[in-house]
């Protein structure tokens, strides 16, 4: 009798939000670090090397759309990739290719190898070890999903904090080709990064399901089903679909290349997130506003050197800017379950309204010292940009899409980068004014804080237009 009881206990595997998810937490550091730590300081970074290649702000703008192409092409095929290696097999292999990039940069002489090094391979590994590092962290948390994410970015961000100032002492100690080994030096522990890594299935805890809520879902059939003909209709579909997709592996040779081509687009991309994700401002508005964070901060080191600051205003101005994002992480760590309650796109729209005040604000100004001010408070909403990246993205789709959605909000972000980056370039060069650019950018973010209000206010009005349905009595 005993052993009839045990055996009709029924368990469910859920996500650890612990255990060996630390060290998908440290193994996400370690990647986030080595492929964002250095992009505020690019522009001090680059700058001797955009001097010798005779580089103007079109090419600088056409490096970044060609960068951000690679990183969306190589995010969206992250998930697929995953059918056929494992996530640290994967994470190897992109590493090796973004350390070779970073390494290859040191000894550039030309534009094509400069863009080979930086816009192919670095940008390849940066796209795949950013959505392996945020696909692990989804999987491991999921009630502390938010308190991981801020812990993991609090900690990058820390980096990010005092890169300008090692990259300020770097140059001055042992040059420019010098630092750039350097980095390529630190890029090189996102191997160690990417060998942490293990499939969440080995890590997964087996929970008893609780009586009453097996019998919840019991009375979620209808009346008509029952348990048993539920299984029986189960599995008469799944042997239909079998059947079916059988068929079609079949008659993929007789296919016209039409149906050929769209089986293949099929496989890579999940089109069934299209109506609800693709479309909604999680994923076009969210990858309109990361293209005009990384071009505004691409471009704000030669903005303000061109307002007359020296290198140690630039580097003051640039750690201000870190602080802000980092000291905001922190902060996110201790309200992460009120943000959590309070819902992760109504927070990310008050880190847009954040962003688009500092930078008007930035350039309404002309004294120094409100220019960094004002500089600061734009890290603080870097951190609402950047850091709630996976958080809303994991709010708008199921978990077994989150890399796919991931790579589609990239390859919107890739698209935007290199049709409309390179004309963000061309108006700064033809107008000689840094200025215009950024009235440019911040008017785009202000065009998706208008929609993505829109949007909310519209999902929270939806249930009071729609009929209430009367629960039938059992």
């Amino acid at each position: 009798m005993g052993d009839k009881v045990v055996n009709s206990r029924k368990y469910e595997l859920i996500a650890p939000d612990g255990g060996w998810g630390y060290m998908i937490c440290i193994a996400a550091v370690i990647n986030l670090t080595t492929i964002t730590a250095f992009l505020t300081c690019f522009g001090m970074l680059y700058k001797t090397l955009f001097i010798e290649l005779k580089m103007d702000s079109t090419s600088v703008t056409l490096l970044n759309g060609i960068g951000a192409f690679f990183v969306a092409i190589s995010g969206i095929f992250t998930a697929p990739f995953l059918k056929f290696l494992s996530i640290r097999q994967l994470g190897i292999i992109t590493a090796a290719a973004f350390n070779t990039g970073t390494f290859m940069v040191v000894f550039v002489k030309s534009k094509i190898i400069f863009f080979i090094s930086i816009g192919f391979l670095q940008s390849c590994g940066n796209g795949v070890l950013y959505n392996l590092s945020c696909t692990a962290l989804n999987n491991y948390f999921v009630k502390k999903r938010l308190l991981a994410v801020s812990i993991v970015h609090t900690i990058v961000g820390l980096a990010a904090l005092f890169s300008p100032q090692f990259i300020k002492w770097s140059m001055e100690i042992y040059g420019f080709r010098g630092t750039l080994l350097l980095v390529s030096a630190i890029s090189l522990q996102s191997i160690v990064g990417t060998a942490l890594m293990q499939p969440v299935e080995w890590h997964m805890k087996k929970v008893e399901v609780p009586e009453d809520k097996e019998n919840e879902s019991k009375l979620l059939l209808r009346p008509e089903e029952n348990p048993r003909t539920c299984n029986e209709d189960t599995n008469m579909i799944k042997s239909a679909e079998d059947a079916k997709n059988f068929n079609k592996a079949e008659n993929v040779k007789g296919q016209e290349p039409s149906s050929f081509i769209n089986t293949i687009i099929s496989s890579i991309l999940d089109v069934s997130i299209f109506k609800n994700f693709v479309l909604s401002n999680a994923c076009v508005g969210m990858a309109f506003v990361i293209f005009a964070e990384f071009t505004f901060t691409t471009l704000l080191p030669q903005a303000l050197y061109a307002i007359g600051l020296n290198d140690d205003d630039v580097a003051w101005a640039l750690s201000m800017y870190a602080s802000g994002d980092v000291a905001t992480r922190f902060l996110f760590i201790f309200i992460s379950n009120w943000l959590f309650k309070f819902g992760s796109h109504e927070t990310y729209v008050i880190g847009l309204v954040l962003t688009f005040i500092s930078r008007i604000g930035m350039l309404w100004s002309d004294n120094k010292l409100v220019i960094i001010v004002f500089i600061t408070v734009m890290g603080v909403s870097r951190c609402f940009i950047l850091t709630l990246i996976q958080v809303v993205v994991a709010d708008a789709v199921e978990p077994e899409k989150f890399s796919c959605a991931i790579g589609l909000l990239f390859l919107l972000f890739g698209f935007f980068n290199i049709v409309v980056g390179p004309i963000i370039g061309a108006i700064r060069d033809l107008t000689d004014s840094y200025s215009t650019a950024f009235y440019i950018l911040t008017s785009c973010i202000g065009v998706v804080i208008i929609f993505w209000t829109i949007e909310l206010i519209y999902k929270k009005n939806k249930h009071k237009r729609q009929p209430k349905e009367h629960v039938s009595k059992v």
